[in-house]
């Protein structure tokens, strides 16, 4: 923990005067291998749209346990009190963690995809802890203005020059004289605000502005300054491609041709470094109905192929991996056992 502490003291310093070295703490296990000793997957499932952690047995990204007996960690009381695209992040010491989920019940009477990206939920559920255990009761924290129809699949990056959050999500927008949402609205879009506590906000902006529906963001940071791999949903092939910078999340980024893989229906990707192999990062890919591990040792140059992991829960869905320390480790397995 000393070299961990003296570590992110060091990269507090060297980024402190630019935004695009802004690091995803909760992705960033590049300090060392031994500080970490397993990883934590924070997800839901269609049937039962709630909070749920797996926590991996050991430090191996390819077996994990229904912690909690199998139970919900937690449920949301506002909003729809269903959640969906589960995402864990931490400040720069770890000392203050949220999880934030789309606000979305597909199982409520009357669904439909039409209306809920009309007239769907333009906020986020927000739960907060100090320690990945207890945690405060859900809030709805609204992030979008009138016109947009819907926020989905929120996540955060960590920006210690300015001691606050980038929060990413996507939406769909509607003309301000277009009250009702009844008429066309844009394609979908990347959107993003600030904050520094997930209960106040800066208006939301545009992100990424694209000629084809954009959904489902996830940064992947690289272990230096401005160096970061970005995963994006096409909605029309449904499939997931890769861009790469090393100007920050607010640089150029470049496509990397194709697709990572020639899969459809593909979404939600969760990606992670792993804990103890330099250089191997793994890759979750929702396929609708679970999550499909791939992984590759070149993620600059990529050939992401499946993982040959047939104790993999079978169950996962959109959601996010955390690496953990031991003492965060110990202290998930000791309030949620499997």
């Amino acid at each position: 923990m000393k070299f961990l502490d003296f570590f992110r003291s060091v990269l507090a310093i060297a980024f402190f005067t630019t935004l695009t070295a802004a690091t995803p703490i909760d992705n960033d296990n590049t300090a060392s291998a031994t500080n970490y000793v397993g990883y934590l997957i924070s997800t839901f499932s269609d049937a039962n749209p709630t909070i749920q952690f797996y926590l991996s047995k050991g430090n191996s990204a390819s077996e994990f346990a229904f912690a909690n007996k199998g139970k919900a960690v937690l449920k949301s009381s506002v909003g729809t009190k269903a959640v969906r695209d589960v995402f864990l992040t931490c400040n720069g010491d770890r000392s203050h963690w949220y999880l934030i989920a789309t606000d979305l019940d597909i199982n409520a009477a009357g669904f439909s995809w039409d209306k809920v990206t009309r007239n769907g939920s333009r906020g986020i559920v927000v739960w907060h802890s100090k320690n990945l255990v207890d945690w405060s009761s859900s809030k709805l924290q609204t992030v979008e203005d009138n016109t947009a129809g819907m926020v989905w699949a929120p996540s955060a990056v960590w920006d210690p020059s300015s001691s606050q959050f980038h929060v990413f999500w996507s939406s769909r927008l509607y003309k301000s004289s277009d009250t009702g949402h009844t008429g066309k609205a844009s394609l979908d879009r990347i959107r993003y605000t600030t904050t520094k506590d997930f209960t106040s906000f800066t208006p939301a902006k545009d992100y990424i502005k694209s000629d084809i529906p954009l959904i489902d963001q996830e940064f992947q940071y690289l272990g230096k300054p401005g160096h970061y791999v970005r995963f994006l949903k096409n909605e029309i092939l449904n499939q997931v491609y890769q861009e790469t910078t090393t100007e920050g999340l607010f640089g150029t980024w470049k496509r990397i041709p194709g697709y990572v893989v020639n899969e459809a229906p593909r979404e939600g990707p969760a990606s992670f470094a792993d804990n103890v192999v330099p250089g191997l990062y793994h890759l979750l890919l929702d396929d609708y109905t679970k999550y499909v591990p791939f992984q590759t040792d070149n993620i600059l140059n990529p050939k992401w192929v499946r993982s040959n992991y047939p104790r993999f829960p079978n169950v996962l869905k959109h959601g996010s991996v955390t690496p953990l320390t031991k003492g965060e480790y110990d202290a998930v397995a000791a309030k949620y056992p499997a």
